[in-house]
């Protein structure tokens, strides 16, 4: 005997996984967060489903600040990784024209001039404190002595992984007087690029450390590099925030402020970029806005999403009329994947509709498992979704109806 699938189960279902891939705007101003956010630009993104959950101004150019040094760092490991060369067997020297482009920054790691640094020593240097002199140190050594070089590399492969929004001018992010000399990138562009930093082992471990020494040198016993770019990862911060993966914060004088994070607790992980967020009275109260935006995002989205499968596969849900068979005239049709979706806690499904496109009629022999159709999951007049549905028997072909 066909089962199928009851019509309010069925329409509950689909209510529910309708959401799998509903842009935010489906779920209306009611899921927006309680406050307004701050910061110019905003992307929040559920790392388990890849849904923009919030975004604010995500595609507009905004001054990048020394989030750029994330660049640096995955520009850095990635031509490594292609030459063969070791993190902690190649070193490089600070430069005359390199301390003299940093001199004066409030952002430095302590590296003297002539002083010879491996180049792990140096992502960790330029992670942990921001330091302006190991990200120009970078940019000169992957750029074959040029920083012009080098920027041109960071700006032709942000283009290759789908930043459309992004120029990168040095590889600290130094701000200009002249804007068109600044680095520039929008908040989508800057996920991007978190997104894969924190996809390289070496760059997420450095993210995820409170100090480092990259001594000894030739001019060191020690160098120690102490993590102030992310206190949210700091149990002895006032901006502790546990759930917190890893990230960088810009928020130094005289640049533009912002953070890119990633945090997961529940089993829910997030990414979330905010792009001139506004300063503060000095560079503390500038970072205290930030952090504090940070957080109370981060903690909307987990207070107020959750992940659920709604649907496992194999779901019988309709069926269809076959031909030409003397053992059954119709198919049970099942659902072919297992359908997960992140959803407002609470939301008001009843906005959601649904069609199947199938066939009139399907004609034996019929494999099991095969693709007849698809279930359609409507949204505001819009398809946001749709699952396959397969056969779930084999049907043998009558010889008399098909001779």
């Amino acid at each position: 005997m066909t089962r199928r699938l009851d019509p309010k189960k069925l329409l509950s279902l689909l209510l529910v996984g309708a959401l799998l891939l509903a842009p935010l705007p489906a779920w209306g101003a009611s899921y927006l967060p309680s406050f307004q956010p701050s910061s110019r630009g905003v992307y929040l993104e559920n790392t388990d489903t890849n849904q923009v959950i919030f975004e604010q101004n995500a595609d507009q150019q905004m001054e990048a600040g020394y989030l750029t040094k994330l660049m640096t760092a995955l520009m850095t490991v990635e031509y490594m990784e292609q030459k063969g060369l070791d993190l902690d067997e190649e070193k490089v020297s600070l430069k005359l024209y390199i301390q003299n482009l940093v001199y004066g920054s409030a952002n430095l790691g302590g590296i003297l001039l002539g002083e010879e640094v491996t180049v792990r020593g140096l992502l960790y240097s330029m992670l942990l404190q921001s330091a302006n002199e190991a990200a120009m140190m970078l940019g000169d050594y992957v750029g074959d002595g040029s920083i012009g070089h080098f920027a041109d590399m960071m700006n032709q492969r942000a283009a290759e992984l789908g930043c459309t929004g992004t120029s990168f001018a040095d590889p600290a992010g130094f701000r200009d007087e002249e804007p068109t000399e600044n680095s520039w990138t929008t908040p989508r562009d800057m996920a991007i690029i978190f997104r894969r930093v924190m996809e390289n082992d070496h760059l997420r471990k450095i993210l995820q450390t409170r100090s480092f020494d990259i001594g000894p040198t030739n001019r060191h016993d020690s160098l120690n590099q102490f993590n102030y770019t992310n206190a949210l990862m700091s149990s002895a911060s006032e901006y502790y925030y546990a759930p917190t993966d890893g990230g960088f914060i810009s928020a130094a004088a005289g640049e533009s402020p912002g953070i890119a994070v990633m945090a997961s607790t529940g089993g829910y992980g997030y990414l979330l970029v905010l792009l001139e967020t506004p300063a503060g009275g000095d560079t503390a109260g500038t970072r205290q806005n930030v952090y504090q935006e940070a957080i109370d995002l981060l903690q909307w989205a987990f207070d107020s999403f959750a992940v659920r499968t709604v649907m496992e596969k194999g779901e019988i849900v309709e069926e269809v009329e076959v031909k030409y068979s003397f053992t059954t005239d119709h198919m049970p049709l099942s659902t072919a994947e297992t359908f997960m979706t992140l959803m407002p806690n609470g939301v008001d499904l009843t906005s959601i509709q649904y069609r199947y496109d199938l066939p009139e009629a399907i004609a034996a022999p019929v494999e099991k498992g095969l693709e007849v159709g698809r279930l359609h999951i409507i949204l505001a007049d819009e398809e946001i979704g749709s699952v396959p549905l397969m056969t779930t028997d084999y049907v043998e072909a009558s010889k008399f109806l098909t001779w």
